[in-house]
């Protein structure tokens, strides 16, 4: 049952919908990530460029005052306040904590440093951090920004109140002198990473998609179901013939398919009608002058002629009883019920096995078959009686699965010309029989029959000695 879904029209399309949806919003969150990642990269380049420009342009003032203005510059700026700018002079570099798990931090810093050097002078060691505003660390003790007094929290770095990343430029003036300044970057850290898909898109497609998914398997269920009706009625038309015409539903396609299967049921069931009644009348025509013939030939004085004619007369009789028998058999007027194959296998071993054992019937267990008894019993009949008849000794093995059911019988006789294989089937012929009874319709009508249960019945010769038949009848699903 999960293979056959896995084959259904609904699965293959609903996967093949599904396949370009995830195509579709790969190639658009690659566009989207590239366009998206290139405006950011652009964004935060400025930026930077513009902290680097005011903090070069700071760094270059402080280096023209004298140095005994510089400190007092410095408590100036602390005390007035306003700044974005947090300026120190250190006597060492102060390490602190940088940001890693940003895309753009690392070549960020790097852009940042080569800025510096072009305007402060390239002989200047220059070092830039990004780090988060609790993680900055300040003057020579290397502080954090929050355990200092209030005052200068509140007015230093301004923008503070916002979860926004600092950047920390440090310039080496002497041996014992290290300029420090830090800014806030006007930046949130959601723009200093690219994802490629975030969470939302993520979200979205899994709605998008199981909508979508649903949507897809409702009409396809809808649009299956005339198709389903159809391929039943199909099926059901090489057993019984006697097949209800179906509701037109569906797509223009579908119903099209749909009065084109109606109209040629429609055709099929007068074909039937009228060979049925062709039949019965040559049956009737035919068999009143026989019988007048046979009463003539009764008459007749001269024993010669009378055994001549007579046997003529069988032969006519013979080959009329065989085609309407083979007419009556291929014809399907039974309706199909539950067959279990193994006691029809085992009635026809036993009516083979009176006098000495012919006909082996291996064990198997095969679930019950659904088709036409009488017709079904015929063809294993016929082909187990020609399997006696040439061969003696009789094996038959049968397999079952969920499509089909297998019977293969083999004799042990001198098989058949490989030319013959096919030939066989042909009306009225036979190939070397023992005797002359028989019309040669019995292989003709098993194939037929076995044909009209959607299977069908082969000939090989076996590698080691004799015939082997190969019946098969399809299971219906």
């Amino acid at each position: 049952m999960k293979t056959g879904f896995f084959k259904s029209i609904t699965f293959r399309v609903v996967i093949t919908l599904l396949t370009t949806i995830l195509i579709a919003e790969l190639l658009a969150g690659l566009i989207w990530y590239q366009t998206n990642n290139a405006a950011k990269e652009e964004s935060a380049r400025h930026t930077i460029a513009n902290i680097t420009k005011a903090a070069a342009d700071t760094y270059n003032y402080f280096q023209y005052l004298p140095v005994n203005y510089r400190h007092l510059i410095l408590n100036q700026l602390r005390e007035v306040g306003g700044t974005r700018f947090f300026i120190s002079i250190n006597h060492r570099y102060i390490e602190m904590d940088a940001v890693t798990d940003l895309s753009f931090t690392d070549w960020l810093t790097v852009f940042a440093a080569q800025q510096l050097n072009q305007q402060v002078g390239a002989d200047r060691h220059v070092a830039v951090t990004i780090t988060r505003r609790e993680d900055i660390r300040l003057f020579n003790s290397g502080i954090k920004l929050a355990e200092l007094p209030e005052i200068w929290t509140k007015y230093s770095l301004v923008l503070g109140e916002l979860d926004l990343p600092i950047v920390v430029m440090q310039i080496k003036i002497s041996e014992q002198e290290w300029f420090y300044i830090a800014s806030v970057l006007p930046v949130p850290f959601s723009s200093l990473t690219s994802q490629f898909i975030d969470q939302r898109q993520l979200l979205f497609l899994a709605v998008a998609s199981a909508l979508l998914m649903f949507g897809t398997a409702w009409v396809l269920q809808r649009e299956i179901r005339p198709i389903k009706s159809l391929a039943k009625a199909a099926t059901l038309m090489g057993s019984p013939l006697t097949v209800a015409e179906i509701a037109e539903a569906g797509s223009n396609e579908t119903r099209s398919a749909i009065h084109a299967f109606n109209k040629m049921n429609r055709r099929v069931k007068a074909y039937i009608r009228d060979r049925e009644m062709l039949f019965s009348a040559i049956s009737h025509d035919l068999k009143t002058p026989l019988a007048c013939l046979k009463l003539r030939t009764e008459m007749l004085d001269d024993a010669r002629t009378r055994q001549r004619f007579e046997k003529l007369l069988d032969e006519v009789d013979l080959m009329l009883k065989g085609a309407l028998q083979c007419i009556r058999d291929t014809d399907i007027h039974e309706e199909p019920e539950w067959i279990d194959i193994q006691q029809i296998l085992q009635g026809c071993a036993d009516y083979h096995n009176r006098q000495q054992p012919r006909v082996t019937i291996y064990p198997a267990q095969p679930k019950p078959y659904l088709g036409k008894p009488i017709a079904v019993k015929r063809c294993i009949y016929n082909v187990i009686d020609n399997a006696v008849l040439y061969g003696d000794r009789v094996e038959v093995r049968v397999t079952d699965s969920a499509d089909a059911l297998h019977l293969r019988i083999r004799d042990h006789g001198p098989g058949i010309d490989h030319k013959l294989l096919e030939k066989v089937f042909e009306p009225y012929y036979r190939a070397g029989r023992k005797d002359d009874t028989g019309s040669g319709l019995g292989l003709t009508i098993s194939r037929s029959i076995a044909r009209s249960h959607g299977g069908d019945l082969k000939l090989r010769n076996h590698d080691e000695q004799g015939l082997e038949v190969e019946l098969c009848f399809a299971r219906d699903r």
